[in-house]
């Protein structure tokens, strides 16, 4: 259910190279995603021997087989290299709306240097000396 709802951006940032989130959308992903993978590998008791089997140990063998039968590990595996590749996906886009960020920050510093010199410019201090040496 979860890779639906990040299957669209790697397809969009194939088709327009360029990321429609924002960087709230993409961190409540990434908390989706660690609070998925820690529900799978830290609260789960899947892939450890429940307590019953270690006090029945006639039982462990039919537990072992079922589990094997059932492919527990294999799929847990799966599961996790899936949720790797979310992840991967979604700290590229989050370098992404980083570097958009920084980019619109480095503009806005140039457009105010740009202000700062043409009202320097229009006090007076740098047009007279521009058209004295024009027009000596």
């Amino acid at each position: 259910r979860r890779a639906c709802q990040v299957r669209p951006i790697p397809e969009t940032l194939a088709k327009d190279g360029v990321c429609h989130f924002t960087r709230r959308d993409v961190g409540k992903l990434i908390g989706k995603t660690f609070l998925l993978s820690s529900m799978a590998n830290l609260y789960s008791d899947i892939l450890d021997v429940p307590d019953f089997f270690w006090d029945h140990e006639a039982y462990l063998g039919i537990y072992e087989r079922s589990s094997i039968y059932l492919d527990v590990p294999d799929r847990t595996n799966i599961l996790n290299s899936r949720l790797d590749i979310v992840q991967r996906l979604l700290e590229s886009l989050s370098t992404q709306l980083t570097n958009e960020h920084s980019t619109h920050l480095e503009w806005i510093v140039i457009w105010l240097i740009v202000v700062e010199v043409v009202l320097d410019l229009l006090n007076g201090h740098g047009l007279s000396n521009i058209f004295r040496a024009l027009w000596p």
